[in-house]
């Protein structure tokens, strides 16, 4: 009776109403769920209903969409939810009494259950798509020119057509194809909108409860993909990186809702993906390892408490048992690809790939947990699996056990007969494995992996473990498909191999790991290792050599996209253009700048170190000096017009002046005004240029800035005007200055400014000769440069250093000068002046560019024992003393040129 106090209290005279049949089916509702006691409390007519259905056949799902279709008329959303969880709960209520009554089998039962979470979602779909389509318009394919058209694909129990009592339903919503509406919407769009709005029309809470729990999880990506994917996305995610929870958990996908049409499409797409035309014994490493996952969850005990599906010997370890057994053979024997657990069973006994006594005793096992399992669930109305040992009584009672101890000895029975076929499932696996391996394998043994790793020569091979779990253990290798992990797993013992030969393993090691899992760039790589093992060096050469690159690339996923395209560079301004009109306009203007250098970068220095081992070291070099410094060109200018510049013209000296450009170059920049009175005015233009130039956020910086060539370098006015200069020049001017601006171009800026500037720095350059005094004080300066760095016989600085890059600049800017032509390019005045320097210019430079590719900034100083050295050396093919005995000698020869040349000129 205490059951029934709420009806006793507020409705005694519905119970007095009722006959001993009707108050005992509404007392055995009441005992066995809550949530329908509480609906036919509010519907008390419902229980007539329920009652006279007890001995009619259940209705299938064209009845009750038929009967469902009256609820389409309901306009207001609210209203149609209210409706909706009171269909669910009418048809609920009835399957649940056919059950407590035995009238049906359970199979049965559920399917009509599932057809009801169909014909929910259906009634849900026709109502959404009329809503977005009077919003967005109608849907057109882009292939056929037809409507699209959308579809839900039912998933786990529901797609098996097993319900459970109190569940959610894992659904995936798909669209045919890509295209926009008649409005200008996208396809994406509007099938978006449109599912969005039936998760809200089946989950929406109203004063009925909900009508559902929907789950989309399972979808492509998980919870992080979008809502909605076309046919051909999910026919690309699957074949190209589909994993084997996917095969599992698509043996049971179904048509639910929305056009059979598309349904039946997906369902062709996935059908090889699922059922290898092979045994399927290349499952098994992946088998082993899923089942290790499922008897850690099992082993998370609570006293008191078991988990009917996750628990040792649960319905999870059936269903694992039967649908392993499924992709292992579906392929061989197509009548066993069948979607309800059961039924798939029956025939896997009829193939003799599970014996007659293993599978009656699943099926009994199945059935009776499948029923606890109800009971537990709609008792209080949750989604739960939960068996607590202090409502066993309750159990044994429903369950129809004459006691409690009998109704335990069944359950034990059960569940040590399941999780002895489970375990059973064992395949040997005769493969020698590496210590590594093994541990990925098994996640076990990690003490053998780690003195594995100590042998290869890691100094922390408890870090080196972690960063391969990082990979192999990461959502994004989970992701891949069988076979692409296989390919992995088998590429392990090179990869050990390589970072066994590389003395600077630790950055290799975490570079990869950045890249392939930061970055995302894992599944590229394991496409490459299936099909161009060139590009598998190549990408292993960024992890080697560059910290900087991939860096950039794991901060970054989005250059993904682009660094793969080092065929297309691009280089030239139109190429800029078309790029920066690709990055989002939602960002800010400098922003945009900012992405667009990132990506040019990536992309030069990627098409660079594809030719690293390739002859013609000028032509690579050049290529990336050239696209470095047209990049800096096009944003400098692109900034000049954002701040609308006038009035003034902007120069660069140094590394941007002489168009050599590399990663990590600072610009040496010079403003100059027209005039007095255009500065005051404008002034700030500069300012502001500047100011972008340099600011951070979170695109990172354009580039630093260098002032010190300026006049009066840091201490100077940042953008004097003309008169200014003219008079510098002409009185304050030092002589290291007119070789510094040897390298002057004009970069943008005002024509009238650019003409008159030009003519000024052309005067200044040659209107004085080069004569003895100004050879003496070009070599002090050249000395006391040389001073700053303080070079020793184990560290050296390839650019200020004896013998380094500026030796030759200094000498080439002196030779430009005697010549009065303006050559702003150091290598080009190497060709036309001194040939016999051009070997060591490029090799020098070349290191350079390394050295900075290795950080992405401005580096020249080498150790003769940094891990640098050997990167550089590694990326020239050669060992790292071989590089020290080369650079100590490249620079001996250039400074013995270097002094002859100055006595000769000092003489000349």
């Amino acid at each position: 009776m205490a059951k029934l106090t709420k009806f006793e209290t507020l409705k005694k005279d519905f119970l007095d109403s009722l006959t001993a049949e009707r108050y005992e089916l509404l007392e055995k509702l009441s005992d066995y769920s809550s949530c329908i006691s509480d609906f036919i409390f509010r519907h008390t007519d419902q229980l007539e209903y329920i009652f006279n259905s007890l001995d009619q056949p259940l209705l299938g799902k064209e009845k009750l969409l038929k009967e469902a279709e009256d609820i389409l008329q309901i306009q207001n959303t609210d209203i149609f939810c209210q409706k909706l969880t009171f269909f669910k709960m009418k048809h609920f209520s009835r399957i649940v009494a056919k059950d407590i009554y035995k009238k049906n089998d359970l199979l049965d039962l559920t399917e009509e259950y599932s057809y009801l979470a169909d014909v929910s979602f259906e009634v849900c779909y026709r109502k959404a798509l009329e809503k977005t389509k009077k919003r967005f318009g109608t849907p057109i394919d882009q292939e056929t020119g037809k409507e699209a058209e959308g579809c839900v694909i039912a998933l786990g129990k529901l797609g098996g057509l097993d319900l459970n009592y109190y569940s959610d339903v894992d659904v995936i919503y798909l669209y045919s194809n890509e295209g926009k509406t008649d409005k200008g919407i996208t396809n994406r769009e509007f099938f978006g909108e449109l599912f969005r709005t039936v998760t809200m029309l089946m989950t929406k809470r109203n004063i009925e409860g909900r009508a559902w729990i929907v789950d989309l999880d399972l979808r492509p990506e998980g919870s992080k993909g979008f809502i909605a994917y076309s046919l051909p996305a999910v026919e690309f995610y699957y074949w190209s990186h589909g994993r084997t929870w996917e095969r599992h958990m698509l043996i049971k996908a179904r048509h639910c809702a929305g056009s059979k049409n598309v349904s039946d499409e997906f369902l062709k797409i996935i059908k090889p993906f699922v059922y290898r035309k092979h045994a399927g014994m290349e499952v098994f490493e992946e088998i082993v390892e899923m089942k290790k996952l499922i008897e850690e969850e099992a082993r998370k005990k609570i006293k008191g408490e078991w988990d009917v599906k996750r628990g040792d010997g649960g319905i999870r370890e059936v269903e694992f048992v039967i649908q392993i057994l499924q992709l292992m053979y579906g392929g061989k024997f197509p009548d066993i690809q069948e979607r309800r657990t059961i039924k798939a069973l029956e025939k896997l006994i009829l193939h003799n790939l599970i014996d007659q006594e293993a599978g009656r005793l699943l099926k009994e096992g199945y059935y009776f947990l499948r029923r606890l399992e109800h009971i537990i669930q709609i008792k209080n109305c949750v989604q739960t699996q939960t068996f607590f040992v202090k409502d066993a009584k309750e159990y044994a009672q429903k369950l129809g056990f004459s006691s409690e101890e009998e109704f335990f000895k069944k359950l034990q029975f059960y569940k040590n007969k399941i999780k002895d076929l489970f375990t059973g499932l064992s395949p040997d696996i005769d493969v020698k494995l590496t210590g590594l391996q093994r541990f990925i394998l098994t996640k076990h043994y990690e003490d053998e992996a780690v003195d594995y790793l100590k042998s290869i020569g890691f100094k922390d091979p408890k870090w080196a473990l972690k960063m391969f779990k990082d990979i192999f253990f990461s959502k994004i290798y989970i992701e891949l498909s069988e076979n692409s992990k296989e390919v992995l797993f088998e590429f392990i013992p090179i990869l050990e191999k390589k970072l066994k030969e590389f003395p600077d393993r630790e950055d290799f090691l975490l570079n990869f790991r950045k890249m392939m899992v930061d970055g995302g760039m894992l599944w590229v790589f394991v496409s490459a290792l299936e099909q161009n093992p060139n590009l598998v060096e190549f990408m292993l050469n960024i992890a080697k050599f560059s910290d900087y690159i991939s860096d950039l690339i794991s901060k970054d996923r989005e250059l993904l996209d682009w660094a793969f395209g080092i065929e297309e560079v691009p280089e030239k301004r139109e190429d800029f253009e078309k790029e920066l009109s690709i990055i989002s306009e939602k960002k800010d203007f400098i922003d945009r700048l900012k992405r667009l250098k990132k990506i040019v970068e990536v992309l030069v220095s990627l098409r660079y170190l594809s030719k690293i081992h390739r002859e013609n070291p000028e032509e690579r070099l050049v290529e990336i000096n050239t696209a470095l410094s047209n990049l800096a060109d096009y944003i400098l200018d692109s900034l000049y017009r954002h701040f609308d510049g006038k009035e003034f013209a902007i120069y660069s000296l140094g590394k941007l002046g002489s168009r050599e450009m590399n990663v990590g170059s600072d610009l040496d920049l010079i403003f100059v005004f027209k005039d007095e009175q255009s500065k005051n005015r404008l002034l700030k233009i500069p300012q502001n240029i500047v100011k972008a130039l340099t600011s951070y956020s979170g695109e990172g910086i354009l580039y630093n800035i260098d002032l010190r060539l300026r006049p009066f370098g840091k201490g100077g006015e940042l953008s004097p005007s003309l008169s200014f200069y003219k008079n510098y020049f002409e009185r304050e001017a030092r002589v290291w200055e007119r070789l510094a601006w040897t390298k002057a171009r004009f970069i943008t800026g005002d024509p009238e400014v650019k003409e008159q500037m030009d003519g000024l720095i052309e005067d200044f350059l040659f209107g004085k000769p080069v004569d003895r005094e100004f050879i003496n004080e070009a070599v002090d300066m050249r000395f006391r440069l040389e001073g700053l760095v303080r070079e020793t016989p184990e560290e050296i600085d390839i650019k200020l250093g004896k013998g380094g890059i500026t030796d030759i600049e200094f000498l080439i800017q002196i030779y430009t000068l005697k010549s009065g032509e303006r050559i702003t390019s150091i290598l080009q005045g190497v060709e036309l002046f001194k040939k016999n320097l051009i070997d060591d210019y490029i090799f020098l430079r070349e290191v350079e560019a390394r050295l900075r590719m290795i950080k992405g900034i401005g580096l020249s100083k080498i150790y003769r024992n940094s891990p640098f050295l050997y990167r550089i050396s590694h990326s020239f093919g050669i060992e790292p003393d071989n590089l020290w005995d080369t650079l100590i000698k490249t620079k001996k020869e250039i400074r013995e040129i270097f002094l002859r040349e100055m006595k000769i000129l000092r003489e000349g």
